[in-house]
């Protein structure tokens, strides 16, 4: 059995009622026998709209060349969930990642049969660097706690996968993974969320025009 260990990157928000959208997948395969990375995945994925900003192409270190391999949220799911295989865990640093998969599935009508076995790593990992360990801790402090040192660059999805593999690795024998579905509950939740943010984006666009 493997485990993928992904980070999403994401279109940069202004104000409240814009929808949160996916621009960038990074993950990596983990053979959990063996104990090592076999695999990469990175793709990135054009909003809606079909442009992404110069402030997000700048945070997530996105090229004019990267720009021209985009391909729409529903593609790269596809090619996303294929490249998994049929049997894994997904890891990630964090709930967030989580939620925006959700959140952007629902909204685009997509079946979530795939988004299995999901698993926060962020605070089995920070419990065994920190003592009594309460907060959430970053991604760039637990590299440095571990003596591990980064690669490639901050908030470029592909890179800060490979740097959590290479937390997971570290500590692979005192984390347990767990297997687990997508509820109705957490879909209905995003649900409500979409909706509650396209109702604010109505507003926004009315006071716009009343001014």
């Amino acid at each position: 059995m493997n485990a993928i260990v992904f980070d999403l990157e994401l279109v940069k928000r202004f104000r409240k009622g814009q929808l949160s959208e996916i621009v960038e997948i990074g993950a990596c395969k983990i053979d959990l026998k063996e104990k090592k990375l076999i695999d990469q995945f990175q793709i990135y994925i054009s909003p809606k709209n079909g442009y992404i900003s110069k402030s997000t192409r700048k945070f997530i270190k996105m090229t004019k060349e990267d720009i021209k391999t985009a391909i729409p949220f529903s593609k790269a799911i596809e090619q996303f969930s294929i490249w998994l295989g049929d049997d894994y865990y997904l890891c990630a640093w964090g709930k967030d990642d989580k939620a925006h998969i959700i959140n952007q599935c629902v909204r685009s009508k997509m079946n979530l049969d795939w988004f299995k076995n999901y698993n926060d790593i962020q605070k089995q990992i920070g419990d065994l660097l920190v003592a009594d360990n309460n907060s959430q801790l970053g991604l760039k402090n637990a590299l440095q706690l571990a003596q591990i040192e980064p690669m490639g660059k901050a908030h470029r999805g592909i890179d800060d996968a490979i740097n959590t593999a290479q937390l997971l690795l570290r500590f692979i024998d005192e984390i347990k993974l767990n297997k687990n579905n997508v509820t109705k509950k957490e879909i209905s939740q995003q649900f409500l969320k979409n909706k509650e943010t396209i109702e604010q984006n109505k507003l926004y666009k009315a006071n716009i025009s009343a001014k």
